[in-house]
């Protein structure tokens, strides 16, 4: 074994793992943001990626996790496991999928979405991605929680990606939940009721 995952291992447990306060202030954060839309909240801010600390108050024994990274980041899907108890499961098969790198569409369309009886059965996606808000795909959002049509821009993931969550949620309310957060620790959340047109970005 490597010493990222004997001795140093515990190191990037620590730097992920939210206090109780934090993690309870990290999930209002998330339920703000997944009943409205596109609205920017923040979680708080740790020394690990920010989308690995939503996925450890969010995680445990009982939520099979996938978490997808670039070659070289396998210790901190290594570190949320040991963190959580969260059992190991395939992006397939995994009730919650925490995306340190961008998913392909052909990850997304794999994940599990419930059905009508059963919708809860669907995947929850947690998806790093570089800012919100500022730059990058432009998102026009429409469905419950948003008066209208609401608009987002997401930098770090592309337009693939958005057309692949369009098309997973189309048979609300079976679905994919998706919560956005940045590097800053910003975060929005994309029900599966919410309806995405994309509006420009880059492919």
């Amino acid at each position: 074994m490597t010493a990222v995952s004997t001795a140093g291992i515990g190191v990037h447990v620590r730097a992920m793992t939210p206090t109780p306060a934090q993690a309870q202030a990290d999930f209002r954060a998330l339920l703000n943001a997944l009943s409205r839309p596109g609205v920017l909240d923040a979680v708080g801010r740790a020394d690990g990626p920010p989308a690995l600390t939503v996925a450890a108050g969010l995680a445990d024994v009982e939520v099979p996790t996938a978490v997808l990274t670039d070659s070289g980041d396998e210790h901190w899907a290594r570190a949320l496991h040991l963190a959580t108890s969260a059992p190991v499961a395939p992006p397939e098969a995994a009730r919650m999928v925490v995306a340190l790198r961008p998913p392909t569409a052909a990850e997304i369309a794999a994940m599990r979405r419930g059905d009508a009886l059963h919708p809860e059965h669907g995947t929850r996606l947690i998806a790093a991605v570089t800012t919100l808000g500022e730059e990058g795909v432009g998102l026009a959002l429409r469905g419950p929680g948003v008066p209208g049509t609401r608009r987002l821009r997401v930098a770090g993931l592309p337009r693939a990606v958005f057309a692949a969550l369009a098309e997973a949620n189309a048979g609300f309310p079976a679905g994919i939940d998706t919560f956005l957060v940045a590097g800053d620790g910003t975060v929005a959340g994309l029900p599966r009721s919410t309806r995405i047109e994309i509006e420009n970005g880059d492919d």
